[in-house]
């Protein structure tokens, strides 16, 4: 007996270490998209049978382990928005690795089993971070849809001027970092997002406003990267508005036509793949205040995103693309206060080859290296050599400048991803190094530009000597390291530490950051705190030092006659020293909150407050009142912004989705006048609001099925809402001296409801959508010009309203 109760302890004792070893043993998943890269931050539940679901999220190599605690099949779900959840049953629990392929959304669904991952909320990230995927890119009815930046807006924090240039977090244009696929398409001189790419392209948009992390340098604004499709192991073929499209504005007289391809598929099945995005664009613009036979514009556009991929081995992935960009705009610049005189003939030529080679190592080590070249051929001359001349109205004549400039931005990246390491928790670390080289040359040619009374007597000439073509060249690097450290569950680090040097400059740059997230552990979260603080520093901006390349002004004042000279020839330089700059800094600090409410829906506020110091702006050398004389570049600008944003999002069965959101927030400067050496604002210079400040701003967008029952498979209701304060404006006068307080008129505040259905329908054996859209049905006026001469009597006239307008979209989605 005691020799079988030994026998039994040992069994037993064997048993219990076997247990606990097999406890102990992780499993590894990893985790792929249909092309074989890793997709990273996922969320994976494991669900073993008699014990709580375990929530994880991979790591940058779309990787996670886990331990099992039973000898049991169990089961996994794999989920991520923008990509088809994954179910995967009766695991067999001796499995030490797992495999899972995650197949990105489709415009759609081929197969009636999968479900899309739908948005919650992801206790593992930092930023204030949003991301439209296939879904939001093609059922939300923005206006003009064949411009991607026309559905920026649609994202809180954003704000589209009636340039079309979008602004992030109350920032300038030229500080949002804009990327695609990961690379910088930026012109290089202005900073303006000027690459276009075909909507239908699109496989994701990413805008993050605050706590975004070190990865990302030079911008204190903010973050909007674009990523494009690829082929898979099916051949697909899209088509959009291959169909003209025609208005009612003063008649019935055609619109535009942009039709829109893609076409992919493999090249080597399970190998290698293809994609390829075309558009095309004309359009005829049409200004119905300027005169019958000059109220025209014929513009011609077109871009071609070619990419493929090649899968050299499992842990060696090399992909490449080239986007091509074409511009012809005979009437550049027309509008109900330019007339065709006083136009251009624009031609824009601009294209971006780049490559990236990814490497997994055996150690779990990822290195992910790319290099792209963007460039730039833009130029424009007026028509004929009339005397250019300013009146209170409108310009008249021939433009007075013609040019031809070159610019060119060559950049390579290099980030290593490091597997995690363990100590007082999990760290995801990782480090990279970026390079840059920018050029540009310009060849300007200046005529005179006379400035006219309202009774049209001459009130001022300037007058520019002959212009010398110039070239300038500028090399940043950057380098920077980053660790994502989950203390415990629910409670996230993410400090790093980012360092950028340009031979401008020429001062070393050291930018720390932290992020902090809490969210209660246990099952999936339903309440996340977030919190963040970061020192953010700009790229130099090229555009204001060539300004400073554009010689001498002479401007002569003539008496109330017109003839006689009041004055002799004032002399105005516009000077730089590099040695006497620093660099645009930005100090952004943020908190938020999210919270799952009752159903799929997800609230969140977020705070931001944004202080800039260090800008760039030109100061007059020879006193605040003068309005001539050196003008300096200096690190005088400071920018303020704050903002408080309310949103939340429902998703209902099969995707469908309602969205909404209200910002309050104000943007302002203490360097209203952005002084320019060739037609500029005159004065003093104040403070008073940006050009893009927006109080208050109320959006919401969202698609639900028709709700007749006999429609509703396959109608669907769409549409958008958009109210917002109008934009502010600078009163001048005749020699474009500002008048008043800066930014004191504002336009008028802006309401757009935009309803439309959508209909899907097999023909011929291709299924196809047709939509039809009731823009700005509310027939809110949202002009796009004023009149902000105060010595013409038209002063403060709006014109060049939106109105309402019926469009319509119609894409052959795919074969039946």
């Amino acid at each position: 007996m005691p020799h079988r109760r030994l026998a039994i302890g040992v069994i037993t004792s064997l048993l219990c270490f076997a247990l606990e070893a097999f406890a102990q043993r992780p499993v590894v998943l990893t985790l792929s998209d249909e092309n074989g890269l890793a997709v990273s931050g996922a969320s994976v539940s494991v669900d073993e049978p008699g014990r709580p679901v375990v929530e994880m999220r991979t790591d940058y190599a779309g990787r996670c382990s886990y331990p099992l605690h039973h000898d049991a099949p169990y089961q996994l779900l794999v989920r991520k928005p923008g990509f088809y959840q994954v179910l995967k049953s009766d695991i067999d629990a001796h499995l030490e690795t797992v495999t899972v392929v995650l197949a990105h959304e489709q415009i759609v669904r081929e197969q009636v089993d999968v479900t899309a991952s739908t948005v919650g909320i992801d206790p593992e990230q930092t930023s204030l971070k949003n991301t439209m995927n296939t879904p939001e890119i093609v059922n939300i009815p923005y206006p003009t849809s064949r411009d991607i930046r026309n559905l920026l807006p649609f994202n809180p924090g954003i704000v589209q001027d009636t340039t079309g240039q979008v602004h992030v977090a109350g920032s300038e244009t030229y500080a949002t970092l804009d990327l695609l696929d990961g690379f910088d398409i930026r012109s290089p001189v202005s900073g303006i997002l000027a690459m276009r790419v075909s909507t239908d392209a699109v496989r994701s948009i990413d805008t993050e406003t605050t706590r975004y992390p070190v990865e990302f340098g030079k911008t204190t604004g903010g973050i909007v990267a674009l990523y494009t499709g690829m082929g898979d192991n099916k051949f697909r073929f899209n088509a959009t508005d291959f169909l003209p499209s025609f208005h009612n504005v003063n008649g019935i007289r055609f619109d535009k036509f942009v039709p829109r391809l893609t076409f992919s598929g493999p090249i080597v099945r399970n190998r290698a793949w293809f994609f390829d995005g075309l558009e095309t664009e004309y359009d005829n613009i049409y200004i119905q205040e300027l005169p019958a036979g000059e109220d025209t514009n014929h513009v011609i556009r077109g871009s071609n995103l070619v990419k493929a991929q090649v899968n050299l081995t499992p842990a060696n992935i090399l992909s490449g693309g080239f986007l091509f960009n074409d511009y012809h705009s005979p009437y550049d610049g027309i509008s109900s206060l330019t007339p065709q005189e006083s136009t251009v003939k624009r031609d824009t030529v601009a294209w971006l080859p780049y490559v990236r080679d990814q490497h997994t190592f055996a150690n779990g080590v990822l290195l992910d290296a790319g290099f792209g070249v963007v460039r730039f051929r833009d130029g424009f001359e007026p028509y004929g050599n009339q005397p250019y001349e300013l009146t209170p109205e409108l310009p008249q004549g021939s433009f007075f400048e013609s040019q031809i400039s070159h610019s060119l931005r060559e950049e390579g990246t290099a980030t290593l991803y490091v597997p995690p390491r363990h100590w007082l928790g999990r760290h995801d670390l990782k480090a990279g190094i970026d390079l840059d080289h920018v050029s540009f040359d310009e060849d300007v040619s200046l005529a005179p530009v006379s400035y006219l009374r309202e009774d049209r007597t001459l009130l001022r000439r300037s007058v520019f000597p002959d212009f010398t073509p110039f070239t300038r060249h500028n090399v940043e690097t950057g380098a920077y390291m980053q660790d994502r450290w989950l203390a415990r569950p629910g409670l996230l680090f993410e400090p790093g530490l980012r360092f950028d040097w340009d031979e401008i400059v020429r001062h070393p740059l050291f930018s720390p950051r932290l992020a902090v997230v809490y969210a209660p552990p246990g099952g999936e979260a339903k309440t996340k705190l977030s919190a963040g603080i970061g020192l953010y520093y700009e790229h130099t901006q090229l555009d204001y030092l060539t300004r400073a390349l554009a010689g001498v002004r002479y401007d002569t004042y003539y008496a109330v006659d017109g003839i006689t000279p009041v004055s002799p020839a004032l002399e105005t330089i516009f000077q730089a020293d590099d040695d006497s700059l620093h660099q645009i800094r930005a100090i952004n600090w943020s908190v938020g909150v999210e919270r799952k409410l009752p159903g799929e829906t997800y609230a969140a506020a977020n705070f931001i407050q944004k202080r800039i110091s260090n800008g760039f702006v030109y100061a007059n050398q020879n006193g605040p009142g003068a309005l001539s004389g050196t003008y300096l570049l200096t690190n005088e600008r400071s920018d303020h912004y704050n903002a408080i944003e309310f949103d939340a999002r429902h998703t209902f069965a099969n995707g469908y989705t309602l969205f909404g959101s209200y910002t309050r927030s104000s943007a302002h400067t203490n360097a209203a006048l952005d002084y320019m050496p060739t037609i500029s604002q005159l004065g003093p210079q104040q403070s008073c609001p940006l050009a893009w400040d927006v109080p208050n701003r109320l959006i919401s967008w969202g698609w639900l099925p028709f709700l007749l029952p006999k429609f509703k498979k396959s109608w669907d209701f769409v549409y958008t809402l958009q109210w917002q304060s109008g934009f502010p404006f600078t009163a001048i006068d005749a020699n474009h001296q500002v008048v008043g307080a800066a930014g004191s008129y504002r336009f008028p505040d802006y309401v757009s409801f935009s309803p439309g259905l959508e209909w899907r329908f097999h023909f011929r054996g291709a299924y196809f959508g047709l939509r039809g859209v009731l823009e700005n049905a509310t027939d809110g006026k949202d002009p796009g010009i004023v009149n902000n001469n105060i010595d013409s009597p038209a002063f403060g006239t709006f014109t060049e309203p939106q109105g309402r307008a019926i469009t319509a979209r119609i894409r052959l989605i795919g074969a039946k």
